[in-house]
């Protein structure tokens, strides 16, 4: 045992080569960029060799560190598989899950109480993130994402595919019901999202498709998550752009009004993604079962 390195240095050297750069290692780490600094130079010092090549404010790891990582990173893996699979039995059966704010907030947790019913013994925890890079895959059993089913080392399940409308509470669907598509776009208000890597389909993207000759888009309010912009809708503030799979619940219950029936559809959509072993789990299969299955109207209240 005398030989290991420091271990902290160990993990954050680890994050550094699994996510290609400091800055990624330190959000995951949840530490500022200098401590991964520090931690891998104290690695390099114990080691005796250099692990990363400095070139200005760019980092590239040496032959010698990429051959040390494929060494260590099976084991560094076995040791958090055994170190969950410990603290599971010690506090009894237990689900960590990860996801959007308003995923959360508009399809997942009423389906949660399904999986709750299934496994009263069972402790579920829901954390959330607006951006991926803030949702760590490596302290959660499972995490809902949104993307193109490619996540590097995981396993993933299609849960809704891409499949978008606009939609507005009936007050202001009432308002718009004759209206045409170019008038909707037109009058609004259109309730945006802040998405500047323009991974979800917005309002642009709806007005290229289904309303080209439109001139310019309403007035309206830009939000942070998808969450805030149902939420924004179910107001009466204006027509936001709902997927259908998360707003099923409450377009059949008569709060929201889907304003155009040929939606926006691309290969993308929420996933479930998680590794392996988490995946092929009895504790999977049971999640799958509990959100795959609708919510009555008096469970969703």
């Amino acid at each position: 045992m005398r030989g290991l390195p420091p271990l902290k240095a160990l993990r954050a050297f680890e994050a550094c080569i699994r996510l290609g750069t400091f800055t990624a290692a330190a959000r995951e780490l949840n530490v500022g960029q200098p401590a991964i600094s520090h931690q891998i130079q104290t690695l390099e010092n114990d080691l005796g060799l250099t692990l990363f090549e400095r070139n200005g404010g760019v980092t590239k790891p040496t032959a010698e560190a990429l051959a040390y990582h494929a060494r260590i990173a099976s084991a560094l893996t076995d040791i958090a598989m055994a170190t969950r699979s410990l603290r599971e039995r010690a506090k009894g059966p237990s689900l960590t899950l990860g996801t959007y704010p308003g995923l959360a907030m508009f399809w997942l947790m009423p389906k949660l109480a399904n999986l709750r019913s299934s496994d009263s013994e069972l402790s579920v925890r829901v954390v959330t993130a607006e951006r991926d890079e803030h949702i760590s895959l490596d302290s959660v059993d499972c995490a809902i994402l949104f993307g193109d089913g490619r996540w590097n080392g995981m396993e993933a399940r299609m849960l809704i595919p891409e499949v978008v409308v606009p939609v507005a509470a009936p007050s202001v669907a009432t308002k718009l019901a004759f209206l045409s598509r170019e008038d909707i776009f037109a009058q609004g208000p259109l309730i945006h999202l802040d998405d500047p890597e323009r991974r979800w389909f917005n309002w642009d993207d709806w007005k290229l498709r289904r309303a080209p000759k439109a001139s310019r888009g309403a007035n309206g309010i830009e939000v942070s998550n998808h969450g805030i912009a149902i939420h924004e809708a179910l107001m009466g503030h204006g027509v936001a752009l709902g997927w259908r799979g998360v707003i099923d619940d409450l377009v059949s219950n008569g709060l929201l009004v889907e304003l155009d029936q040929e939606p926006l559809i691309s290969e993308r959509g929420y996933y479930l993604v998680a590794p392996e072993d988490f995946i092929n789990s009895r504790l999977a299969a049971e999640l799958l079962t509990a959100i795959s299955a609708r919510v009555s109207p008096t469970s969703a209240q």
